[in-house]
């Protein structure tokens, strides 16, 4: 039975299938009363649930440190997400030539086709399960060209469930299971003896202020790749399709060739699929008049800081044409999402190709529609829908 938003106030815990539900609602309250509450769970952390401090904590991390990100242990680092500046530069540099608009566009043929290959299957059926079916395949095989630069599904498909794993439960288990998955992947870079043009490639053969990169340093951003560039997008496409199926005018709205300049934004903001990200306190401060200690552990709650009403006017409504969108789904500051131009460009592909096959979705009836808790809050885990085709 799911915790109403007064029960989820007196103990939070942001991966709590019970108190899915009702979450933002008890957000919503916190930020009017009590902005920064604090839980046990987890070893006990604050919640930060107002915009202005979510974006006040990430500007500052000289004293709010990434080194750990996650609310969770974790066997691997998560580089570059875990390095505070002056540190996080160098890897950011590397990376960003591989995640620039420029560099991921060269791939947009062979995502087209990777969506294309997914939606012939259930095109002539008139009904697909969205997540399964559409969203993982096309999120999995986009990543597999970009950043292995390989046509291996099995590998693809092994680390699609590591990688949905840790996103649910967050266990060292599960983020084991990544890195032995990102291990194998570096392992036949290195394998093929010459430099190519992926990124994975680069991290085997180039350097790093002057030095090759360490085993450590190459499985951590191969762990943060996989968790970053799968599970997300996966999220965003279900929630999106979702909408697609209940209500009339997003259809007209995602056939408008220049939907990911405003109505893309708003999906984002109304749902952002990495819903926390965690930070610690270095030394003694306050944070809206809540004392903090040095070790403290902070929880910035990006999707409470999406649905204030303080900086969003009709925060808890799917605004479609919202002119006014500085959401925090890409997070904010030094360590703002390092693939939201492999985003953008995977869910104009996603869409652009779906509907140029199909029409009119809708909830297929008695279907069942599960959704998640945990990082990617309420995203649909399961997805029955019905089409016409075009």
């Amino acid at each position: 039975m799911s915790k109403t938003a007064a029960e989820i106030l007196t103990g939070v815990d942001l991966f709590a299938d019970d108190q899915r539900e009702h979450l933002l609602d008890a957000l919503a309250i916190a930020r009017r009363e009590r902005p920064v509450p604090h839980t046990d769970a987890d070893g006990g952390y604050h919640l930060v649930t107002r915009y202005e401090d979510v974006r006040s904590v990430c500007e500052r991390p000289e004293l709010f440190s990434s080194v750990h990100p996650g609310l969770r242990p974790q066997p691997v680092r998560l580089v570059p997400l875990d390095v505070d500046p002056p540190g996080h530069r160098a890897y950011r540099q590397f990376l960003n030539r591989y995640f620039s608009r420029t560099f991921l566009l060269r791939y947009e043929g062979q995502m087209r086709q990777v969506a294309r290959d997914a939606i012939a299957v259930f095109a002539g059926r008139g009904e697909v399960e969205v997540v399964g079916e559409y969203a993982v395949p096309f999120s999995a095989g986009s990543l597999a060209r970009v950043v292995f630069a390989t046509d291996d599904m099995d590998l693809v498909n092994r680390g699609v469930s590591a990688v949905s794993r840790v996103a649910l439960e967050m266990t060292p288990d599960t983020f084991g299971a990544v890195a032995q998955l990102a291990m194998e992947a570096m392992g036949r870079a290195e394998a093929a003896g010459s430099a190519g043009e992926d990124v994975l490639s680069a991290l085997v053969h180039e350097t790093i202020d002057g030095r090759p990169f360490t085993v450590e340093e190459r499985l951590g951003i191969v762990t943060t790749l996989l968790l970053g560039g799968l599970d997300t997008t996966r999220g965003v496409i279900a929630n999106i399709a979702y909408h697609l199926a209940t209500r009339e005018d997003v259809e007209a709205v995602l056939r408008d060739p220049d939907w990911s300049n405003g109505p893309l934004d708003e999906f984002l903001r109304y749902e952002s699929t990495v819903s926390f990200m965690a930070r610690t306190v270095t030394r003694d401060t306050e944070v809206a008049g809540t004392p903090l200690r040095a070790g403290d552990r902070l929880a910035l709650h990006f999707s409470s800081a999406n649905r204030d009403g303080a900086r969003f006017q009709r925060p808890d409504e799917l605004v479609l044409d919202r002119s006014d969108n500085p959401h925090v789904a890409f997070g904010h500051g030094v360590h703002r999402c390092l693939g939201a131009q492999f985003a953008r460009i995977q869910l104009t592909i996603a869409f652009e190709e779906l509907l140029a096959r199909t029409t009119r979705f809708r909830l297929k009836e008695g279907a069942p529609l599960t959704r998640h808790a945990g990082v990617p809050l309420g995203s649909p885990a399961e997805l029955h829908l019905v089409f016409d085709r075009r």
